[in-house]
């Protein structure tokens, strides 16, 4: 699929939890691990409140962030495979509420609502296909475009439209986006701060206000031009920039 293609759907979607019995939540505080390396999760998971991030550590201590999940998201369906699972690491980005069903439960629902399963399948294609487009991204684009990238896909998961035409995404820090678009910190920080001085976004600890018509347009202009980006950074890439193996 071209960078930067959408799905486009053929046939209305299933929705999960219209096939999932209700189960009791389980609540994290911000910061605590929800499933790690020596402690893999069970089974797949519900997120009722707050965000979650998954991540994939790397051999040289740092980790690569797969994705970060909100409200009505599902994850940990790695542990569905049945097989020796991949390490993986989910810590509560804020305060959490979770809701869970391990593997057999899942597989018995299947049994009994068998378009659970199709839900369940449409979710992961789209998910891996995502997933494609990200790597053609570490492959094709430079830093700042997969920065620019990681931040409107934030906005359209995870923001809530403001009057201005913004759309406004609860705070992430410089260290979160850097793993998320394989980059260091410094480059990240380097690059929110053009962009804000830009215009195409403000933040603060409290959040993030992203212009999205406007940084679109300039990421599809910049995206046609061959010039290099302002500020001579392209030399200073070759620190701290990494370029993950896996995302999903």
């Amino acid at each position: 699929m071209p960078n930067g293609a959408k799905l486009i759907a053929t046939r209305e979607i299933e929705d999960a939890l219209m096939y999932l019995p209700r189960k009791g939540v389980t609540d994290y505080r911000r910061g605590q691990v929800v499933f790690d390396e020596d402690q893999p999760s069970k089974g797949l998971h519900l997120v009722v409140q707050g965000r979650v991030k998954v991540s994939i550590p790397l051999d040289d201590g740092c980790q690569t962030v797969v994705d970060i999940f909100t409200t009505d998201d599902f994850f940990g369906e790695s542990s569905m495979l049945g097989l020796v699972p991949a390490p993986q690491r989910a810590v509560a980005l804020d305060n959490v509420t979770l809701m869970s069903w391990t593997r057999l439960e899942i597989e018995e629902q299947i049994e009994r609502q068998p378009r659970l399963g199709i839900a369940l399948l449409q979710m992961l294609v789209k998910r891996g296909l995502d997933y494609e487009e990200r790597l053609q991204g570490f492959a094709l684009d430079k830093t700042p475009e997969r920065v620019v990238r990681a931040l409107l896909r934030f906005a359209d998961r995870l923001g809530t439209p403001v009057e201005d035409g913004s759309v406004k995404i609860p705070a992430l820090t410089h260290q979160v986006i850097s793993e998320y678009v394989g980059t260091s910190r410094e480059i990240v920080t380097f690059q929110m701060n053009y962009l804000r001085q830009k215009g195409f976004l403000r933040y603060s600890r409290k959040g993030i206000q992203i212009y999205t018509d406007t940084l679109s347009e300039y990421l599809r202009t910049r995206t046609r031009e061959i010039a290099e980006w302002p500020g001579g950074e392209e030399k200073s890439l070759g620190a701290g920039e990494r370029h993950p193996s896996t995302v999903g």
